[in-house]
């Protein structure tokens, strides 16, 4: 082979090594409220949002709690612009780090409602009443 394949291939494959180990790095694990208490670097919780724990603190904070599927909260800070459809959301995930006391997230994904869906009269009498008089 080549000098100049060999250097061709060498490139390639450290390319392809500095990709992957870029990749896992910025891989953020779900896991429970247990394991994000213990856990030494950034990873992501999602729970129910408790709307009667939202609090706007100052410069900025955006305090809440989330619930998990066993009743267990976690109290989080969220320091950044606020979603606009936080009071909406019906499940939040948390991305960031646990610091003894709270959880303070980086970023924050919400689950809302979906506009698109009507209510339980709607789905049962919608246009399938409306079609019967056809």
């Amino acid at each position: 082979m080549k000098p100049a394949a060999w250097l061709g291939l060498a490139i390639i494959v450290a390319a392809l090594a500095f990709g992957a180990t870029a990749f896992v790095r910025t891989l953020t694990p779900y896991v429970s409220f247990d394991q994000a208490r213990h856990a030494d670097g950034s990873v992501q919780v999602m729970g129910k949002l408790d709307k009667a724990s939202i609090h706007y603190g100052d410069a900025g904070r955006l305090n809440f709690v989330i619930v998990n599927d066993q009743h267990d909260a976690l109290p989080v800070s969220f320091v950044a612009t606020r979603p606009a459809n936080f009071e909406q959301a019906v499940q939040v995930t948390a991305i960031g780090r646990y610091d003894g006391s709270t959880f303070q997230a980086d970023k924050l994904m919400l689950k809302c409602p979906s506009k698109y869906q009507g209510s339980d009269s709607e789905r049962s009498y919608g246009r399938s009443t409306a079609l019967k008089g056809i």
